[in-house]
């Protein structure tokens, strides 16, 4: 996988590529200076077939967005049996930035793929006190995260109803203060640490089922 220099696809292709970002389309839709910072620190990556993107093992704080091809996840458990295709407009990469773990699968671009378009945002940057986002960027980020790993369980629940986690699911805290604050942020950054480790956990039991995009 290779860096690509933004003037080999030209601004406009390049927006047009995030605009399958929902995360991207947002925060240009509510603030166009948040979204030329967003421009400014979001690497863009080529990957040619059969290429790795992230390697199980590693450590990072990578978060990455596909933008065009289809990914595959592998892991040592599976061999060269996807455990999951990643599609264009996911994030991915999210869990071992949350849980400071190393990434638990290897992603690759599909064979049948002739290339896969990415790119890349520093979770540290959302993440620390002295981030270069608003605040209202970094809210939307967290709800970004957030979401996606709570559909994954909610995905999970919804095929094994009766498991022993889905009332840890139950228990996890809602915010219920003012919204746009720094309180909330806080809140958020809890609830997807929370929803993380009981990712995490409910992964632990095997690859089956749908969410294996969230191992990374």
């Amino acid at each position: 996988m290779e860096q690509a220099n933004n003037n080999d696809f030209g601004q406009q292709r390049i927006r047009q590529l995030l605009s399958g970002v929902p995360f991207f389309n947002e925060i240009a839709r509510d603030d166009q200076s948040e979204f030329a910072q967003l421009e400014h620190n979001t690497r863009l990556w080529v990957a040619g077939s059969g290429d790795t993107v992230i390697r199980a093992g590693d450590v990072d704080s990578t978060l990455y967005f596909l933008l065009r091809g289809q990914l595959e996840v592998l892991s040592d458990t599976t061999g060269d049996a996807p455990l999951y295709y990643v599609s264009p407009g996911e994030v991915f990469g999210t869990l071992s930035m949350l849980l400071g773990t190393p990434r638990s699968a290897t992603i690759k671009v599909s064979e049948t793929a002739r290339e896969a378009v990415l790119v890349s945002l520093d979770f540290n940057e959302f993440n620390e006190d002295d981030s270069p986002y608003s605040l209202s960027t970094r809210l939307a980020f967290f709800h970004m995260i957030v979401h996606h790993i709570r559909w994954t369980l909610e995905v999970k629940r919804m095929q094994s109803p009766d498991h022993e986690l889905v009332q840890s699911m139950r228990k996890l805290p809602v915010f219920h203060g003012e919204k746009g604050t720094r309180e909330e942020l806080a809140a958020l950054k809890v609830q997807a640490q929370g929803l993380a480790e009981l990712l995490c956990r409910w992964n632990e039991e095997g690859p089956e089922g749908t969410g294996a995009l969230q191992l990374t």
